[in-house]
């Protein structure tokens, strides 16, 4: 999918594999909500197109990975985002610091991956990982825990909560490029 916010019908035709004049008659029809601008064009939003596609079942090609890196340890948002950057081309990451950042980057951004730590002030990661799992909207995303005060009842309440994984600090980069989903992808970056 494009990084662009607003797809025209012909580009949104394109993702749901129909044709513009399908997109039209949905657009019309209050099926699929559209912008129009200025000019009277209709415009979707990339949003729209992705929650339509999900409600219908239908998979959308390939989209731009995303990754929101959360953890109250600037230092290591920083690492982590140095080495996804260098590791992974064309990801766009974002950073936040506790959990009621992580909540507006997540509805601002649609990351597909949350890197997420557990121990946080205010909210932490294991409320901020079951509301991203309780919400259709969010539920998809792939979200890898990660702490450094490991204990087995940590483990059994984060992944209740729905993470794919408990990272456990330190951990290496080889470790969290695969249990993020990238490890294919920096592979075929180093080799290449």
């Amino acid at each position: 999918m494009t990084d662009k916010g607003f797809l025209t019908p012909n580009e949104a035709a394109n993702l749901l594999m129909v044709s513009p004049i399908t997109i039209r008659q949905w657009a019309q029809k209050g099926l699929l909500q559209a912008q129009t601008t200025a000019g009277g064009h209709r415009r979707f939003s990339r949003d729209v197109i992705e929650a339509f596609a999900r409600e219908r079942g239908i998979e959308l090609p390939h989209t731009q990975q995303r990754l929101l890196i959360v953890d109250d340890n600037r230092e290591l948002n920083a690492y982590l985002e140095a080495l996804f950057t260098a590791q992974v081309p064309d990801l766009e990451i974002r950073c936040a610091y506790d959990g009621f950042d992580a909540g507006r980057q997540v509805q601002a951004h649609k990351p597909t991956v949350v890197l997420l730590d557990i121990m946080m002030p205010g909210m932490d990661g294991i409320e901020v990982c079951r509301s991203l799992k309780e919400d259709p909207e969010t539920s998809d995303i792939r979200v890898v825990a990660m702490t450094g005060y490991y204990t087995p009842e940590v483990e059994k309440k984060v992944l209740a909560a729905g993470a794919q994984v408990l990272l456990k600090k330190p951990f290496s980069s080889e470790e969290v490029l695969r249990e993020c989903g990238f490890q294919e992808i920096s592979e075929a970056t180093i080799k290449g």
